[in-house]
């Protein structure tokens, strides 16, 4: 009987790091993705000029590329907005490529302005 008492402690010891070390990692994870959205609208800023709010949907990585795909939604100065998609390498710190939907929002050149961002796990901040 303590044998068996014995393995069925350990088993839910065993789950309950499990459990924990699987949070702590997809944690870890989550806050990492944050940071590239971060430094791919930073480079985002540098390539378009007058943004004034950018709204990631949602953003996917290409494990065997290394490159992210960013779904965004850009808002300009006069309030109109823009849905596009777009590549970012973090290694290179580069936006590689990214389709031009609306030339009156997606003007080349470079935003000096403070940008509000909601990030993916929607929670917000400024760049």
């Amino acid at each position: 009987m303590k044998k068996r008492n014995s393995i069925i402690i350990v088993g839910l010891c065993l789950l309950v790091f499990l459990g924990v070390g699987g949070k702590y990692y997809m944690g870890e994870k989550e806050k990492e993705l944050i940071e590239i959205e971060r430094q791919s609208i930073v480079i985002l800023k540098q390539t378009f000029s007058d943004i004034k709010e950018v709204k990631i949907e949602k953003t996917g990585h290409n494990k065997a590329t290394g490159s992210y795909r960013m779904f965004v939604e850009v808002i300009n100065n006069i309030g109109e907005s823009v849905k596009f998609t777009y590549s970012f390498w973090k290694e290179r710190d580069e936006i590689g490529s990214y389709g031009i939907v609306n030339t009156n929002v997606q003007k080349e050149g470079i935003t000096d302005s403070k940008v509000k961002v909601t990030y993916s796990d929607g929670k917000e901040g400024e760049i």
